[in-house]
């Protein structure tokens, strides 16, 4: 089921790398409209294994990979939507291509293990991996923007010039990636925080990591958000 969201995934690749190309407003079009068309694909598929094994997919790798996918389309879907801009789609949807070539190729096996087995877990899991893709994407928007700043610096005004977003408008879709990744941040150290406790009744010896891996960033992200404001 994970290679149609591939092959769409694909042809939406297509599709903005022509609108990056010639920057035809209709192939630009398009290429939102097949990037719209995978996601709902992909979302479909993953209600379908999530009706099959009762829980989010992402247990193994290969799942886990498919829903950050997912999740990443989403992200980026938002961006686009609320900017009117489709010109970062050539960087970001071959990423989303080539991380949904994992489970393409090697489903994987989804096996839970019962200290696993609550709500508070597929909570806390699908919002960090929301955070990792919104934070994933506004590091990909910096990078950009670093591009494009030095391409002005240089009075370079060339291909990429006329082609990436302005450097307001990278300065906003950064802003906006960073807020929703510090807000699904927090929502998985919350929900995190509830299911460690009950872990505990069942794995005393369990030794919870990603809340304190995950603390310091959510201390700093505030302050990396302001400063991308100022």
């Amino acid at each position: 089921m994970n290679v149609l969201p591939l092959v769409l995934y694909a042809a939406a690749g297509i599709a903005y790398a022509i609108h990056f190309a010639r920057r035809h407003p209709q192939a630009g079009r398009v290429a939102t409209t097949l990037l719209l068309f995978a996601a709902l694909t992909h979302t479909f598929v993953i209600g379908m294994q999530t009706m099959e094994v009762r829980h989010v997919p992402f247990a193994n790798a290969s799942s886990a990979t498919s829903t950050f996918v997912w999740l990443l389309a989403l992200s980026y879907l938002y961006l686009e939507i609320t900017t009117d801009e489709r010109a970062m789609g050539v960087f970001i949807v071959p990423m989303l291509v080539g991380l949904q070539a994992i489970p393409a190729v090697s489903p994987g096996i989804e096996r839970i293990d019962k200290v696993l087995d609550s709500p508070w877990f597929w909570v806390h899991v699908s919002s960090l991996l929301f955070a990792y893709a919104s934070f994933g994407l506004a590091g990909v928007l910096g990078l950009t923007y670093v591009v494009q700043f030095k391409e002005i610096k240089k009075k370079h005004l060339g291909f990429f010039y006329t082609r990436l977003p302005s450097l307001q408008t990278l300065d906003v879709m950064n802003a906006r990636g960073v807020t929703v990744g510090w807000l699904f941040l927090t929502i998985g150290l919350v929900s995190g925080a509830v299911w460690a406790s009950q872990a505990r009744a069942v794995a005393p010896n369990g030794s919870p990591k990603t809340m304190r891996r995950c603390i310091p960033v959510w201390t700093m992200t505030p302050g990396s958000a302001t400063a991308a404001a100022i």
